[in-house]
């Protein structure tokens, strides 16, 4: 929590203090008008009974009548400015809270990404960043103004009474302090467990809902849903507590300030009896303490959210607490690649498994193995999605160039060399040609019907009423999975890499077409260094024997089997 506090002071720095000013003229005001009321009808009354006694009493209502408006017209003016002034405030905050946590990301490697769920970033970027508002709205502005009217307040009353000043405004303050304290106190646990399981349930509804045709079809679908609803009855009975909590210290708040009430009353009446105060005077120090009241009965409300907004703040600082960034290397070009690799149980290679190669340009690699073997190992760890700095084994390395590894180069630029292609397709919500060509700006349209000819779509595309420019849904949803790999497969090709990495490039393809694709942009291939990963040796490649060294593109095989050491 104290570095959000801290954000919004530097950040907002000024604004803070002047939405602070017109808060506190809203509320001085609201009491003020009370009070002048309160005074104002008394004295009327009290000046009426004296006429009707006989009494000549003089009697000016002119200025207290104006003062009415004054405060009356001053507490809508304060109150219509604070709320445009402060939810300006809210919105600037926002785009700070963003802009650091969005900074915070970018300091995150692939891995550290990669191991936080969709669901769970959805989370933090939404529910949490929200319940940041309530650090400005709750717990800055409101106490700040509920001292500053005291300590006003204790002030002017001291020139009528200075014991009941001195004595009430200690009151007053000591009632804001103890009830702030015992209302984080007694519902922090609570409102950081409400929102824990909020966020659990919110990631167990999503995943309902994206595995839901699965578990339909198997008629999981209510054992499944059980799950929910033990997490959601969990989390009824944390919010029961927390509200039980609420109103316990609202009700003995009430109870406390209720007692000082009658005490000030019985003390008001002692007063007038003595002469120390006239009776209008004794009405409108009544008065001035319901407005207090009324700022300080808001207090256990206010203050309840604080375990939430702490379980939020501590979940969003973590991405701020990232290890920076350091500068490393950069490369012009790739021009050679080795890999060595020894079985580690942070790396996920098969338990006999040793990988070691060596690529050059106009090479192919085909690394084959079973599922689980470690081929998307190989993928990731080349890709920057891990590193071998958990290895144990030293000798693991990844070299570029012959001289360089790739944990000193700079990823930002190392991606701009490479291409990969994941096993499952990734489509944006978009259009075909958004898809396509997302990234490259100076990319032509002739290029792009070039990619599709490659990949078999081009006929499919030409068919389409609105081409390139047709919506394909969320996610790809109107498009089928063969549709979708080629069109990721497209997207790579409109990239100009020196490393193309295709995992299980054609998925959901059937092998005639596999073959005829892969013939398509075998050229292309052919001026890159490539490294195809499958479950076994593909159809479309074609014997070892056929291959010579005269050939354009040389093919490396290396199968993982658990009963072969390469």
């Amino acid at each position: 929590m104290k570095y959000w506090f801290y954000l919004i002071s530097k950040s907002q720095g000024k604004r803070l203090y002047i939405g602070i000013f017109w808060a506190f003229i809203t509320a001085l005001s609201g009491i003020a008008l009370l009070m002048l009321s309160g005074w104002f009808i008394t004295a009327t009354a009290l000046t009426g009974l004296a006429i009707s006694a006989g009494l000549v009493v003089i009697f000016d209502m002119y200025m207290p009548g104006s003062g009415i408006r004054f405060f009356a017209l001053s507490r809508t003016v304060g109150r219509y400015i604070e709320r445009i002034y402060n939810h300006d405030s809210i919105l600037r905050l926002i785009s700070t809270y963003r802009l650091t946590l969005f900074k915070g990301l970018s300091s995150l490697s692939t891995q550290q990404l990669r191991a936080t769920s969709d669901s769970e970033w959805l989370g933090r970027l939404t529910s949490d960043l929200d319940a940041l508002d309530t650090i400005l709205l709750s717990y800055i502005i409101p106490p700040i103004v509920t001292t500053l009217t005291v300590i006003t307040l204790t002030f002017f009353l001291s020139f009528f009474w200075f014991d009941l000043a001195i004595y009430l405004g200690s009151i007053m303050l000591l009632c804001l302090l103890v009830s702030i304290r015992v209302t984080v106190g007694r519902t922090k646990q609570y409102g950081s467990l409400t929102a824990s399981l909020l966020n659990d349930c919110r990631n167990d509804v999503i995943e309902h809902l994206q595995g839901a045709y699965e578990l339909k079809s198997n008629g999981l679908m209510k054992q499944h849903e059980q799950h929910i609803l033990h997490r959601l009855n969990d989390f009824y009975r944390a919010q029961s507590s927390l509200n039980s909590n609420v109103a316990n210290i609202q009700w003995g708040l009430d109870c406390l300030l209720g007692l000082i009430m009658m005490a000030l009353i019985w003390a008001g009446l002692m007063a007038v009896n003595a002469e120390i105060v006239s009776g209008s005077v004794a009405i409108m120090i009544v008065m001035m303490f319901l407005g207090l009241s009324e700022l300080l009965q808001s207090t256990p409300s206010q203050f309840s959210r604080w375990g939430s907004t702490s379980f939020s703040a501590n979940r969003l600082t973590q991405l701020n607490q990232a290890t920076p960034l350091v500068q490393k290397a950069t490369l012009k070009q790739i021009d050679s690649l080795d890999m060595t690799l020894y079985h580690n149980k942070k790396i996920a290679l098969s338990q006999y498994q040793t990988l070691s190669f060596s690529l050059t340009k106009h090479q192919l690699l085909n690394i084959q193995g079973r599922s689980g073997s470690g081929k998307s190992t190989v993928a990731r760890l080349l890709i920057g999605a891990e590193n071998l700095e958990s290895s144990t084994d030293k000798n693991n390395r990844i070299t570029i160039n012959g001289e360089l590894t790739l944990n000193k180069i700079c990823l930002e630029n190392w991606y701009s060399h490479l291409a990969y292609l994941e096993q499952r397709n990734t489509l944006f919500a978009g259009t075909l040609g958004y898809n396509l060509t997302l990234g490259l700006p100076k990319v032509s349209e002739k290029e792009v019907w070039e990619a599709l000819t490659m990949v078999e779509l081009f006929d499919w595309t030409n068919a389409l009423p609105q081409g390139l420019n047709t919506w394909l849904g969320e996610a790809g949803s109107k498009v089928s999975g063969g549709q979708a790999r080629r069109i990721c497969l497209a997207r790579l090709l409109l990239r100009n890499p020196q490393l193309v990495i295709l995992d299980e490039p054609f998925n959901g393809i059937d092998d005639a077409m596999a073959t005829r694709i892969w013939n398509n942009i075998l050229p292309w291939l052919g001026d890159r260094m490539t490294i195809i990963l499958t479950h076994e040796r593909p159809e479309y490649l074609p014997p070892m024997s056929e291959y010579s060294a005269d050939d354009a593109l040389s093919i490396q095989e290396i199968c993982f089997d658990q009963n072969d050491n390469q």
